[in-house]
């Protein structure tokens, strides 16, 4: 496998790197939200697929089901579920995530399972529900869901997931987020050595590939990567939050008028991999609930936007950030309330930030393009 074939995962929904684990035997289960356990999965032999919206081209089929006041990104990936696309999976996991996420588990249960082609009444369909308060008492809550879950997947699957074989998934995915940590130190230096596009796509391919094959790619890419000639020709360096971006096109509009995005704080992104699971421990299900309830957290955390600021300026510092990029997609409530009380924090802070409401769909990119570029010269 080269960088360049790892790359082409994130153009497509399926790759051959998934042909080739199912050709095995194994098990591809898709997820929405970071917030899944990885490492069960993986210690159930299952790679996690990241749900995301690639090759969706509307979502006439999902508007049948759920209204357009619904998030646009949660109805293009019910479109292509719903058009055959994600046939590959052999699971999906659902989560009370947002109030749009929440509604798949419903849509799967009442409208697709046993009545859709390639989705049979025993399709292995599972609900996590994640607390929306960041406590002890949400840790255990969080403990307890994940033990219904990896029970719920051996009877699924037929497998028996042991404490060592958590253990071993546990390794296996620091392993995985340090080095998307090393990568992400080279593009915060003075002359980044790639730019935000290419390391969207590195975080879209890590969630499309199984691990082991993308931790070895993740290597020799760091090492070609520390001798590369680094970016000296931008305007601006952009840091860029908010709604899930799927697509590496939306940065390519802000990278295209001179910005250059060194750091996010995104769920395909720094969200993701930052904060690593305890390992060895004789607890691995307790290291993986404090692993994920203490993580940097996404606005549905309520009582977290204190640790999501420090995190934020502790990253504008780091990077040496001009400016902040905040999106929205259309209807989503979470990300609007948190972008709206970051973007008086930075303003008293005189970080200058942008804020940009959007659609999943880039139709308006040449609006885009001209308040970013706006944007950029206010920054110079």
């Amino acid at each position: 496998m080269t960088f360049d074939e790892l790359m082409k995962t994130t153009e497509t929904l399926s790759n051959p790197y998934i042909d080739e684990w199912k050709k095995q035997g194994k098990k591809v289960m898709g997820y929405y939200c970071t917030y899944t356990p990885e490492e069960i999965l993986l210690a159930g032999d299952v790679m996690g697929y990241r749900m995301r919206g690639t090759e969706a081209e509307g979502t006439s089929l999902a508007d049948t089901i759920m209204t357009r006041f619904n998030c646009s990104f949660i109805r293009a990936t019910l479109d292509l579920i719903m058009s055959g696309k994600y046939s590959f999976l052999d699971g999906l996991v659902c989560q009370n995530s947002c109030d749009h996420a929440r509604r798949i588990y419903d849509i799967f249960n009442y409208k697709i399972l046993g009545q859709m082609e390639g989705f049979p009444k025993d399709y292995p369909l599972f609900f996590l529900s994640i607390p929306h308060l960041v406590t002890e008492r949400g840790e255990q809550w969080l403990k307890d869901e994940f033990g219904i879950f990896k029970t719920n997947l051996e009877n699924a699957i037929n497998v028996k997931i042991s404490d060592e074989k958590l253990n071993n998934s546990i390794k296996l995915l620091n392993e995985n987020r340090r080095l998307l940590k090393e990568i992400h130190k080279l593009r915060v230096i003075e002359k980044p050595k790639l730019n935000g596009a290419d390391m969207l796509k590195i975080n879209i391919a890590n969630a499309a590939v199984p691990k082991s094959i993308v931790n070895q790619e993740l290597k020799n890419y760091f090492d070609q990567l520390k001798n590369k000639e680094g970016i000296s020709d931008y305007r601006a360096r952009i840091l860029l939050i908010g709604s899930v971006i799927d697509d590496p096109s939306f940065l390519n509009i802000i990278e295209g008028v001179g910005g250059l995005v060194v750091s996010d704080m995104l769920c395909y992104g720094t969200r993701n991999y930052w904060d690593l699971t305890d390992e060895g421990t004789s607890d691995p299900m307790g290291a993986i609930a404090k692993r994920y309830n203490e993580k940097i957290s996404c606005p549905r955390m309520m009582n977290r936007h204190g640790n999501r600021s420090k995190f934020l300026n502790d990253l504008i510092k780091e990077a040496k950030v001009d400016g902040v990029i905040a999106t929205r997609i259309e209807f989503c409530d979470t990300h609007g309330c948190d972008n709206m009380i970051f973007e008086h924090e930075l303003e008293e802070a005189n970080v200058p930030i942008l804020s940009l409401d959007r659609d999943y769909f880039l139709g308006d990119t040449g609006r885009f393009k001209t308040r970013c570029e706006a944007f950029i010269e206010q920054i110079e």
